[in-house]
Formats: C-alpha cells, structure tokens, sequence
C-alpha cells in the first residue's frame, strides 16, 4: 500500500460564500489548510489487500476467458478457411474430371455405350460443379 502523501491545499472562498479547494493559492487571498492525512490501520491494510487479491481473481478470470474465446475464434476461422480450401480442390476436380471424360468420349469414334457414358458422366461433373461451385461464388 503507498503511504499517504502530504500537499498545500487552499481553501478558497467565493463571493457567493462557497467554498472550493484547490492546489494554487487563491486569487483573493485564501487561507492555507493543512488536511489531515489518514494513516490506514492493520486491519484496513488487510481488508484492502483481500480486495486487491479478489478483483486481480476477477481480472484474471476475465482475461482467461478473453484468450479462450480468441483461441476459439482462430480455430473457427482456420476450420472456415479449411473448408473453402477443400471446397475450390473439389471445384477444380469437378472441371478436371469432366475434361476428361469428354476426352474419353472423343476417343470412341462411333456412338456407342461407352462414349454416351463418358459424354453423361462429364454432364453430370459439369452440373455438380454449376450447381455447388459456380452458383456459390
């Protein structure tokens, strides 16, 4: 606990008859006032210093619980970010997957069962992808 301090303090008086105090002396020749300064008992220490260890307590639990919802926050934000990642990767497979049954479709020179099921297949991947990619960006 800091020791009480000592300072001048004038008691200043207005025209009006109140009576202000401060650290300069007044402009119409206010008396000097010596204030007592307290001396805090044991006791008082005490029961301050239980205070002080009870309101660090609370700040301490205030800013456990503000780095635990920071710890939160980046955790959401790197899932988020996870998941766009693995969003775009299944986008660009969509498109490459397609390419490349259209590929295999142009292999089969007659139409026939396995060009019509490449030729289908890459509608579809075109499809997924219009519908889960090119409508979300």
């Amino acid at each position: 606990m800091p020791a009480a301090s000592r300072a001048q303090v004038f008691k200043c008086v207005s025209a009006s008859g109140q009576a202000s105090y401060q650290a300069l002396p007044c402009e119409n020749d206010g008396a000097r006032v010596d204030l007592p300064a307290h001396a805090p008992t044991a006791r008082e220490r005490a029961a301050a210093q239980a205070r002080a260890r009870k309101e660090q307590g609370f700040v301490s639990e205030i800013e456990s619980g503000r780095e635990a919802a920071k710890r939160s926050a980046r955790v959401e934000l790197k899932r988020r970010d996870d998941e766009r990642q693995a969003h775009a990767a299944r986008c660009a497979s969509y498109q490459e997957r397609a390419e490349r049954a259209d590929a295999d479709a142009r292999m089969h020179l007659r139409r026939n069962r396995y060009k019509r099921d490449h030729e289908s297949r890459a509608r579809a991947l075109r499809d997924r992808y219009f519908s889960e990619c090119f409508a979300a960006d």
